[in-house]
This record gives C-alpha cells, sequence and structure tokens, in this order.
C-alpha cells in the first residue's frame, strides 16, 4: 500500500513538473513573440520609406493584388510586362501576402506594406519554435534551446530581413526545417515531401537545402539494400509527393504563359552581380568592359549549376561522413555565399537557423557569437552594384575577399569539429576536461545579451528615423542634409545612451553578473551603433558612404 502511494505521489509530482514546464513554455513564447512582433512593426512604420516601402515589398503588394484583383494565373504575365515589380519567386508567397492585406482590407488599421510583412513576422516566429525543439532534442538543456529560439528572433540580421526589407527567408526556412525534423523522427515518409515541396513553393533556393535530406535517404536506401531490407514504397513516395505538389501549384501557371519560366528562371539566372564576396575580383579581371556587370567566366555564366553542385558534392560527403542535416544545410549556406553572384544583406539571413541547431548543442557559443557578429556587419557592409564607381571595383574586391575569408575560416571551423552531441556523449567521460555547467550558462547568456542589444540598437536607430528626415537620394551625397548637422550629432548620442541603457536591462533579465560580459557587448553596441545610425536613421546605403568617404580621400 506504502508502494502504492509512492508511486502516485511520484506520478502526480512528474505531471505537475510537466504542466509547469509546459506553462513556462507557453509564457516564454508568448512574451517573445509579442515583443518581436511589436519591435518589427514599430520599426517598420518609423523607417524611412526607402526602407519600410522597398522595391522588394511592392513588388509583393502587386503580385498579391494581381491575385486578388484578376485572374490569378496574369500574375507572370503582368510582372514581367510591368517591369518594375519583378516577382521572380514560385507563387506561394503571393498567395500568403494576399491573405495578409485581405485580413488588413477588413481592418484597416495599419498600410499594405506592413501587412505585406505579417506571414514573414508569422514564420520567424515558426522558425524560432521548431528550431527550439531541434535544440532541446539534441541538447537535452531547456537553456541552450530557448537561447536559441532568442537568438534567431532578436538579432540585427533577422530584423534587416524583417523590418528593413521585408523579404520573406523565413518562410521557406521553417519548412526546411521542418523536413529536416520530421525526417530525424523517422516516422513520417510524407511529412518531409510535403514540407520540402513547400519550401521551394516559396522560393527556388530552398532546393538546395533539400539536397542534403535526399542524400541521407539514398544512403539509408543503399545500407537497407546491403542488408536485404528493402523498403522501396518510402524511398518512391517522397519524390512521387514532392512533384505531385510542385506540380499541382507550378502546372496551372506553366501551362498558362511562358512567363512563368521565364520569371523564376530565365530571369534569376540573368541577374547582375551584386555581392560583397570575392565574386567582384573575378569579375573584375574577366569581364569585357569596366563597367560590365557580367562576365563569360564559367564561374559566372553557369552561377546556378556550380552553387548546386557544390550543394551536391556537400550533402553526399556528409551522409558519407555521418554529418547531421545541420551541418551540410550550414555549409550548403556558406558555399552559397562564396558561389553565388547575387547576395543581398537578406540572404545571409538562411545561415542562422542551420548553425544555431548545429553548433549551439555542441557548446559552441563563441562560435555562434563570433560568427553572429561579423555577419551582421557583412548583411550591411558596402556591396558593389550598378551604381558605384567602377573605377572602385579593386577596393571592393579586397573588402568582399576578406568577407569571403571568414566564411571560408567559418567552413573550416565547422568540419574541423568533430564532437559529439551531448546527448551522445556519457557522463563519466573526460569530466575534468568538461568546462563547469555555470561557465557554460554564462557564456551562453553573455552571447544571447549581445544578440539582444544589437537588436535593440538596430530598432532603436529605426524608431529615431523621424528626427532625421532625408528627402535625398539614399545612395547620392550628402551624407547629412544641410543644416541637420547637429540634430545629427544629438541624435547619435540618443541612440548610443538608448542602447547602452537597453543592454544594462537586458543584461539584468539575464542576471548575468561581472564586469567584463557588459564591457565586451557595449564595447560591440558602440561599433555598430554608428553603423546602424547611418543606414537606418540617416537612411544612407553603407556604399553610398564608402563612395563619399573614398572621394574625400582622393580614390
Amino acid at each position: 500500500m506504502a508502494t502504492m502511494s509512492l508511486s502516485n505521489t511520484r506520478h502526480n509530482g512528474f505531471a505537475l513538473s510537466r504542466r509547469a514546464a509546459i506553462s513556462s513554455r507557453a509564457v516564454f513564447f508568448t512574451t517573445s513573440a509579442l515583443v518581436y512582433t511589436a519591435a518589427i512593426v514599430s520599426a517598420t512604420l518609423t523607417l524611412n520609406p526607402y526602407f519600410s516601402q522597398t522595391w522588394d515589398v511592392n513588388t509583393f503588394i502587386h503580385a498579391a493584388r494581381t491575385l486578388s484583383d484578376g485572374s490569378p494565373f496574369d500574375l507572370y504575365a503582368q510582372t514581367r510586362a510591368a517591369q518594375t515589380w519583378p516577382y521572380a519567386y514560385p507563387p506561394l508567397h503571393a498567395f500568403v501576402v494576399a491573405l495578409a492585406l485581405f485580413i488588413g482590407d477588413l481592418t484597416r488599421v495599419l498600410p499594405d506594406y506592413v501587412w505585406a510583412r505579417a506571414p514573414v513576422i508569422a514564420a520567424d516566429i515558426g522558425v524560432a519554435l521548431v528550431l527550439f525543439r531541434v535544440v532541446l532534442q539534441k541538447s537535452n538543456d531547456e537553456t541552450i534551446a530557448r537561447a536559441a529560439a532568442l537568438v534567431w528572433l532578436f538579432n540585427p540580421i533577422t530584423f534587416y530581413d524583417t523590418a528593413v526589407q521585408g523579404h520573406f527567408e523565413s518562410e521557406w526556412l521553417v519548412f526546411v526545417l521542418l523536413a529536416y525534423t520530421w525526417h530525424e523522427d523517422a516516422r513520417h515518409v510524407a511529412l518531409p515531401a510535403i514540407a520540402l515541396a513547400l519550401a521551394v513553393l516559396f522560393k527556388q533556393t530552398a532546393l538546395v537545402f533539400a539536397i542534403p535530406l535526399w542524400a541521407e535517404m539514398i544512403k539509408g536506401e543503399v545500407r537497407r539494400t546491403k542488408d536485404g531490407v528493402l523498403h522501396p514504397s518510402s524511398f518512391i513516395l517522397h519524390p512521387f509527393l514532392f512533384a505531385i505538389i510542385i506540380g499541382a501549384v507550378c502546372l496551372p501557371f506553366l501551362l498558362y504563359s511562358n512567363d512563368f519560366v521565364f520569371m523564376n528562371l530565365t530571369y534569376v539566372e540573368d541577374v547582375p552581380v551584386q555581392t560583397a564576396s570575392w565574386i567582384i575580383a573575378l569579375l573584375g579581371v574577366t569581364r569585357a568592359a569596366p563597367d560590365a556587370l557580367t562576365s563569360d567566366f564559367f564561374l559566372l555564366r553557369y552561377q546556378a549549376v556550380v552553387t548546386m553542385l557544390a550543394a551536391v558534392v556537400i550533402a553526399f560527403i556528409g551522409a558519407r561522413r555521418g554529418w547531421s542535416l545541420y551541418l551540410a544545410a550550414t555549409l550548403i549556406a556558406v558555399a552559397f555565399f562564396l558561389t553565388s553572384k547575387k547576395v543581398m544583406g537578406y540572404y545571409y539571413v538562411m545561415l542562422l537557423p542551420f548553425l544555431l541547431a548545429e553548433v549551439l548543442p555542441k557548446r559552441r557559443f563563441d562560435l555562434a557569437l563570433i560568427t553572429l557578429v561579423v555577419t551582421s556587419y557583412i548583411a550591411l557592409a558596402p556591396y558593389y552594384a550598378a551604381w558605384t564607381n567602377h573605377a572602385h571595383w579593386w577596393v571592393y574586391a579586397i573588402l568582399g575577399t576578406a568577407n569571403s575569408l571568414f566564411f571560408v575560416w567559418l567552413f573550416a571551423q565547422l568540419i574541423a569539429d568533430r564532437r559529439p552531441h551531448p546527448e551522445r556523449t556519457l557522463s563519466e567521460q573526460s569530466e575534468s576536461k568538461r568546462e563547469s555547467k555555470d561557465a557554460a550558462v554564462s557564456r551562453l547568456r553573455s552571447a544571447v545579451v549581445l544578440s539582444l542589444g544589437l537588436f535593440a540598437t538596430a530598432t532603436i536607430a529605426a524608431w529615431l528615423q523621424p528626427l532625421l528626415p532625408n528627402n535625398g537620394s539614399p545612395i547620392r551625397a550628402p551624407l547629412v542634409a544641410p543644416g541637420m548637422e547637429v540634430n545629427a550629432l544629438v541624435t547619435l548620442a540618443a541612440l548610443i545612451g538608448l542602447a547602452i541603457g537597453a543592454l544594462f536591462v537586458v543584461r539584468a533579465l539575464a542576471r548575468l553578473t561581472g564586469a567584463r560580459t557588459i564591457i565586451a557587448a557595449g564595447s560591440s553596441v558602440l561599433i555598430f551603433a554608428p553603423l546602424f545610425f547611418s543606414v537606418y536613421t540617416l537612411t544612407k546605403e553603407t556604399t553610398a558612404i564608402f563612395e563619399i568617404a573614398l572621394k574625400l580621400l582622393g580614390v
């Protein structure tokens, strides 16, 4: 009787503990989602229209209105004819924006350019939820899992992608992550195929991140064949479902006109070089004219094929060596940055969820932090484009090569690390060599504090923009409108003061002690504050600022 009573007590205690954990998570994610949504929406409303109503955002709004106001199948014909809003993507994003605009038309609370970001905000939160599950499963540590969700949501790269550019990378990223998760569960056959199909229907880029999963499937099928255990139905069902879903959505557009193929393949393949990588150096020495933005050199002419082949090689090497899907995807993202001729600032966000899922469970917090800081700079760094002074191509080539060297270093760091995930490590092994749990938690919280601090600095810079209205060109001199110089200095000082204040608040919430952490985080905020001020408050492209500086230096 006593034994049964003790068993019931333990069962009730476990149930209560489980309910408390679920409740705590619900509060955590609800609060995070509300704060994130409020920050993104408020920043979008205060940013200069150059950013809040970018060419891309207007393209998405036009595409959505075309779907809802006329024949949906006219989408690609109209975008090709208009040329001013080139919708060069599969149709799914246009559909979800159309739904968001429909809700906006009913409520009439916010402008279209905010509603166009609603699906992206929802997807950002979705990525945080999936990332939490993945990291929790791999690390068996709630603190690390929550940190992954926070770093993904509250960092300057995600802020730039969603609030500033209004792009939709997270919409396809969330489905790629779901596909990986469902594949690892090993209970689902159809779900990974459905998720990958939806990811590709949002953006073609998702296709290269489907390759690691397919490589894993082929490896598994080969192993089962050698063992004499055949399950061809699962191997056949996945590509069948994938193709059926893609075909069902795209075939009507394809049959309606050839504009679908042109916008999704030809238009994308013919885009000029616009990046901040070593590709600029390659362009400079291979192009036919000093101002040409394309070249017949094979890496530039067949860039999409080269990137795809690199993804295939990485995926199959990873499958052979037993790499995780997240490591393979991280390496593919790096390879994309190194081989693609068009890598805009919002592209870099695709690296983060895969990187966090791979390195945080291994407690490589420093690598995650370094990558976040450097990539935050590269996302806003000067890039070579049509409107730059082409005589300065060699300067951009040097800057771009430095950026690429970082990604080469990151690639090497990732493949060199063969430490197992914590759940595969016996607790009694090498205890003396492991850092204490308190030290690990402190380093993790430091990374979260820095990420939140940079996010807060970027957000505050956007909030301060109305104090310095800019009616001039964001890509031309002057840097500050005449007569606004004192206002600009005061506003910059206010930004730095508010950012440092926000950093102390975050530090207190994270319960961090020690001066070293706040000094490191504060130094990073001080370094990035002028950058965020220039872009988000002054509304100046860093390339324009760089060109002004080169002119002053007589270059």
